[in-house]
């Protein structure tokens, strides 16, 4: 049998150098994205949260916000925290939270 981890490599190798290069599409509208800061509103348990500033990848057409995974984790850690508070309204920076 042939081993094929040699070619399987550096196909790879040349289907991400293609990926790289290339425009990321919004799975929504098909528009371009780009880099940039978004606020997300959020209601939790009757209290209403907004964080600003929140890093994600925006879509130039529609404006839909896709975020990372990193940054969808800090964003609930940030949520756990604040519904402990008994505020009814919380606005927070995305860098200061």
């Amino acid at each position: 049998m042939q081993d094929l981890t040699p070619f399987i490599f550096e196909r790879w190798k040349n289907d991400w150098k293609t990926r790289k290069n290339k425009v990321k599409r919004c799975p929504l509208c098909g528009g371009e994205m780009h880099d940039g800061m978004t606020t997300i509103p959020f209601l939790i348990s009757e209290k209403v949260v907004v964080i600003k500033d929140v890093p994600a990848e925006i879509c130039s057409d529609c404006g839909e916000a896709y975020m990372k995974s990193s940054v969808v984790d800090k964003v609930e850690s940030v949520l756990d925290k604040l519904d402990e508070l008994r505020s009814e309204m919380s606005v927070v920076h995305y860098e200061v939270a």
